[in-house]
């Protein structure tokens, strides 16, 4: 992957949550808000990402 500039409207559209986003990750523990969010947005962005095993 390579790194791009973005400007502050980019940072926003990608990384902003939606309602229905903001209404899952209210349901966390505050400890685990932000750990349950970027995953979520890079998810929506890029589609679910397992990890590979072995």
């Amino acid at each position: 992957m390579t790194r791009t500039s973005l400007d502050l409207d980019e940072l926003v559209e990608r990384w902003m949550l939606l309602k229905d986003e903001r209404d899952l990750v209210s349901g966390t523990r505050d400890a685990t808000r932000l750990g349950f969010a970027v995953p979520l947005t890079f998810s929506t962005q890029y589609g679910p990402v397992s990890p590979r095993l072995g």
